[in-house]
């Protein structure tokens, strides 16, 4: 698996292996009930990898991502992360989240993705009154313009494959 750790026992994408796409409310109902823990993860916080904006973070990864991770294929309908933003390399507690799923077998340049982020109220990126600066699919809005705009380039060439198998909107 890479750099996670152990993967739950499904591979696929079953209800545990998949976050909701309605919305602020049920994500961060999700995110908190916790079962994205049990998927495939890195072993701790890290420093992000360039390009990314997202500063300290640890990724967990559904089974869809972990277990074809240094693949080269699109990622199939369903590829699921969560990544948990943290203040610092020794914080325990995150400060915010983002969430990305695959909702099609097409990712259709990042439309056919549902993207959240919840940030720190003291982040660059311009939240709305709940921290939110991404909740919706990536075909225009806020998605589009700060997750699918960045995204794209995964793995499209060195500077945007800071590891093995980052592709279709995925840094891996």
């Amino acid at each position: 698996i890479g750099l996670f750790a152990a993967c739950g026992s499904d591979g696929g994408a079953s209800d545990d292996q998949t976050p909701p796409t309605s919305g602020r409310v049920d994500v961060e109902q999700w995110l908190k009930d916790g079962s994205y823990k049990a998927w495939a993860s890195e072993p701790a916080i890290h420093a992000s990898r360039s390009p990314s904006p997202h500063g300290f973070n640890r990724i967990y990864s559904n089974g869809l991502i972990a277990n074809a991770a240094t693949g080269t294929t699109a990622w199939p309908k369903g590829a699921a992360a969560v990544k948990e933003l943290y203040a610092s390399m020794t914080a325990t507690t995150p400060v915010g989240y983002a969430v990305y799923l695959k909702t099609a077998d097409d990712s259709a340049g990042g439309a056919n993705w549902y993207w959240y982020e919840r940030i720190s109220a003291d982040s660059d990126a311009p939240p709305d009154t709940n921290d939110v600066v991404a909740d919706g699919m990536g075909g225009s809005g806020s998605p589009k313009d700060i997750c699918v705009d960045c995204h794209a380039a995964a793995g499209t060439d060195g500077p945007h494959t800071p590891s093995t198998g980052g592709r279709d909107q995925v840094y891996t």
